[in-house]
């Protein structure tokens, strides 16, 4: 049985980034870090790293991480405190236990300890051991409150409060070829929606890259949006500007905070073309992209009551290659921007939480999971 390792930890010290007016008379601080990478222990198992964690979620003790694959439909459990797998458990497609067919492109789990697993037409909520537990088909025959549209449809992709009784997906048209008109808040026992009219998501579209054949759409390459439950209030952002919108459901009340960076870009800038004709009149225009600013998810650090976004821009050119910097900003509560700092030694990963005061973000090291961990010290 392989055992994990542990790569030499080193400390790195850095300055306050550049901050404007308002940062500069916000709370200041200094960030310090230790970087160490560790393995986790397969077993005899592979594990199924091919979507970078992709389909994967912590259990809100932190204690197990569930990574799903979704063509053979195993789950994989992850001890967290160990580093080590501790079971996989095979889903059932037909029978009592059933998931069904489709295609699962995301995974979460509830405050309960069940699993809710994302299909392109419907969810389903499993048991830790695998069972059935219920299916969600959200439509104008299952849904009250909302007179649907011809074409409105409620996204699959959306999210569940902790606690499993919200669901908030996007009211967005079937064929996406109208912009999305807001957000969905369904009230899982009453199947009842509310409406939030927002341009959130569909000013996203102008950025989107489409591929046209014959006059019809092939492919597109948007922007995505993040949508998370933090301290009790529904937090959506995106990778495209540098912003927030914060929904509190008790009041049924929406908040737009706008930001102003000093280490990177403010948002996407469209100069690229947004309709194409050949494949490679698309990676072309992607490639442009990869030239600005990239803005990640908020993140949650409970111990110190701070939230961290993650955020990449082009440093540099070599040749044809962009090289980028990583840029940490940290809110506070209410989402004031405190401060900036360019960090290092990060894995390029999509996949980040806090564990133990540490940020773990996903590594695949020679096929073989692993996490870089980023030990930070805060002195306010």
């Amino acid at each position: 049985m392989k055992k994990f390792f542990y790569l030499t930890a080193f400390a790195i010290l850095l300055s306050c980034g550049e901050r404007n007016s308002e940062t500069e008379s916000a709370k200041s601080f200094e960030l310090t870090y230790e970087i160490d990478t560790v393995m986790v222990d397969p077993g005899d198992h592979f594990f199924f790293l091919n979507w970078g964690l992709g389909i994967s979620d912590l259990t809100q003790d932190n204690k197990l991480l569930y990574n799903l694959n979704p063509e053979s439909l195993l789950l994989e459990v992850v001890d967290m405190d160990n580093l080590a797998l501790k079971e996989t458990i095979q889903l059932e497609k037909e029978g009592p236990n059933g998931i069904g067919g489709g295609f699962i492109s995301k995974l979460q789990v509830l405050g309960n300890g069940n699993l809710v697993l994302f299909d392109f037409n419907k969810i389903v909520e499993i048991s830790t051991r695998g069972e059935l537990v219920n299916k969600y088909e959200f439509d104008r025959n299952t849904l009250t409150g909302y007179e649907f549209g011809e074409t409105d449809v409620v996204s699959y992709m959306g999210t569940f409060s902790p606690d499993g009784k919200i669901y908030v997906g996007e009211l967005e048209d079937e064929s996406f070829r109208k912009p999305a008109k807001g957000l969905a808040v369904i009230d899982l026992e009453k199947m009842e929606v509310n409406f939030v009219p927002t341009d959130a998501i569909s000013k996203l579209d102008e950025f989107r890259i489409m591929l046209e054949m014959n006059g019809n759409a092939m492919m597109s390459m948007g922007e995505s949006s993040y949508m998370n439950f933090i301290n009790g209030q529904l937090v959506l952002s995106n990778t495209a500007m540098n912003e927030v919108y914060l929904y509190d459901i008790s009041r049924d009340s929406l908040m737009h905070k706008t930001f102003e960076a000093g280490l990177t870009g403010n948002e996407r800038i469209k100069n690229f073309p947004t309709q194409v004709d050949s494949r490679e009149a698309l990676f072309d225009a992607s490639k442009e992209k990869l030239k600005q600013v990239k803005f990640g998810p908020m993140i949650l650090q409970k111990e110190e009551n701070l939230i961290w976004r993650f955020s990449t821009d082009m440093d540099r050119m070599i040749a044809d290659s962009v090289v980028t910097k990583d840029v940490v900003t940290f809110f506070d509560p209410d989402y004031t921007m405190l401060k900036e700092q360019t960090v290092e030694n990060l894995s390029n990963s999509s996949t980040r939480f806090f564990k133990d005061g540490m940020l773990y973000s996903f590594l695949n090291v020679d096929d073989e999971l692993a996490f870089v961990r980023l030990k930070p010290t805060i002195e306010k």
